[in-house]
């Protein structure tokens, strides 16, 4: 049974992040890995495992190694990680952050040890109390320490042997919520979620789907581009196939119907859903434009809404850097006249999408606390500490939300309960959520039957509308908590 991290009710925290061992550096680019005698490709995944009510709405933390021991002990340690990578975690509970790609010697392994640096957490306080400096009812921005800096999983799946001529893919697990410490530092918690291994001349299977790599093209050639992620510097060339999706490139002043490859331009802001083959290869299933060339796109977590042309939100990804307005920074947000307000097609499926009653985003009424949206940022400004962005388009992205399943109604509906703080402290208080499941809908981690049980503590992904009553998530993504 997972527990509340006693600092003060309000605080729990679990985030798992998942993510492929990718070669990258800043301003590098993802390369296959190089021929080491018999040695075996690795993919390295990082996600979120989070607990009932996280009030964490930014976590950001530098992991620095990430390494093998063989079970023989005479050996040294073996790195698959080859630079340091900073992952923002808060929004992997049902998506997968990518590391690394590397290749690792044929053996047998009995445990993986990761080393962490320069924590970085922003949370909401509605606990009734001051949270150390962090005042009730407020926003603060933290820098905890990690102590110690190291955490080694030597449970199972370990020992893993890992054979030539194979792929390898591994998942892990950081868990915020026994990772926090009541004196706010951070004793990192890290398991092994699953180990995926297929012969190496299965090039065209899929070892990792990605969900949401955000960057600015770099480069465009023949069916691929190369994608720049800001925050990490990394690059990831990726391929477009006759499946791939392109959305919402109209606002380049693309002519092409449907849209395709030709729509692609360098300078542009680009969110990709893509597979990775274990090999180093990447393929786009979904292409869509955030802000066309040398645009600016800020993503954010609406924390508070002032009224129908002002919110508070707290800034978790920007492409590209904006001044002013780093990530993890609460910021406000006023909302021009004539602003556009959009729905991001990711949600919508190939089906068409879907038909909510109530289910709109069309003005700053249907603004709440929860939503995730993308900004186009105009004029920033700072006084004292208080930062505001005007904006003249709010479009509303995929939020990703934990909870317990109350009701279920049989037919892909149910209700989630045992909200985060962010949610239950809000004014007016949000204590339930409406969860309606779209076709082809994915369902993660699931233990016995596919389908949410009552009771149990699952994370979902989607679009989250301020219906009247209660609000509306709408899903193609249910992830189940099942700790060991």
């Amino acid at each position: 049974m997972r527990r509340y991290l006693s600092v003060v009710s309000f605080l729990v925290f679990a985030v798992a992040l998942t993510t492929y061992t990718l070669v990258t550096g800043c301003g590098g680019s993802l390369m296959s890995p190089k021929s080491a005698g018999s040695a075996v490709p690795m993919t390295l995944t990082i996600g979120d495992t989070p607990p009932n009510g996280v009030a964490v709405v930014f976590f950001e933390a530098m992991i620095t190694g990430v390494s093998l021991q063989p079970s023989d002990a005479s050996k040294s340690a073996v790195s698959v990680l080859a630079t340091p990578t900073e992952v923002e975690m808060s929004h992997l509970q049902t998506d997968r952050a990518f590391l690394s790609l590397t290749k690792v010697p044929p053996d047998t392994y009995s445990s993986m040890t990761m080393t962490f640096s320069n924590a970085a957490l922003t949370i909401v306080n509605h606990s009734g109390a001051a949270v150390g400096s962090c005042a009730n009812n407020t926003t603060c921005e933290l820098s905890p320490s990690f102590n110690p800096s190291m955490a080694t999983v030597t449970a199972a799946p370990f020992p893993v042997t890992i054979s030539a001529n194979s792929a390898v893919g591994v998942r892990l697990d950081f868990d915020v919520n026994s990772s926090v410490q009541t004196d706010l530092s951070i004793s990192p918690a890290v398991t092994v979620k699953k180990v995926t291994v297929k012969r190496e001349d299965e090039d065209e299977d899929e070892m990792e789907e990605l969900d949401d790599i955000d960057g600015q093209v770099s480069a465009v050639g023949t069916n691929q581009f190369t994608l720049t992620n800001e925050r990490t510097g990394q690059s990831f060339t990726i391929s477009v196939d006759s499946n791939t999706v392109f959305e919402d490139f109209g606002a380049s002043g693309c002519t092409a119907s449907p849209a395709n490859f030709s729509c692609i331009q360098q300078g542009q802001v680009l969110s990709v859903d893509l597979s990775e083959n274990g090999m180093g290869t990447m393929l786009a299933k979904r292409v869509e434009l955030e802000e066309s060339a040398n645009g600016k796109a800020i993503k954010g977590t609406i924390t508070s809404v002032d009224s129908t042309t002002q919110f508070h939100m707290v800034v978790f990804n920007e492409e590209p850097a904006v001044s002013g307005a780093a990530e993890g920074s609460p910021v406000i947000v006023t909302i021009a006249s004539g602003a556009t307000f959009q729905i991001g097609r990711q949600e919508m499926g190939e089906d068409g999408g879907f038909s909510i009653g109530g289910a709109s985003f069309a003005s700053g009424a249907d603004l709440m606390v929860g939503q995730d949206v993308q900004i186009r940022p105009g004029t920033v400004s700072t006084s004292g500490s208080v930062t505001t962005i005007t904006t003249d388009l709010v479009r509303l992205r995929p939020s990703q939300i934990t909870g317990q399943v109350g009701t279920n109604s049989g037919n892909g509906s149910f209700t989630l309960t045992g909200l985060s703080p962010l949610f239950t402290g809000a004014t007016p208080p949000v204590t339930t959520i409406n969860v309606v499941t779209l076709s082809d809908a994915e369902m993660e981690d699931f233990s016995g039957t596919m389908a949410p049980t009552t009771g149990n503590t699952v994370s979902v992904r989607g679009l989250l509308f301020n219906t009247p009553t209660t609000p509306t998530l709408v899903t193609r993504m249910i992830r189940e908590d099942n700790p060991d």
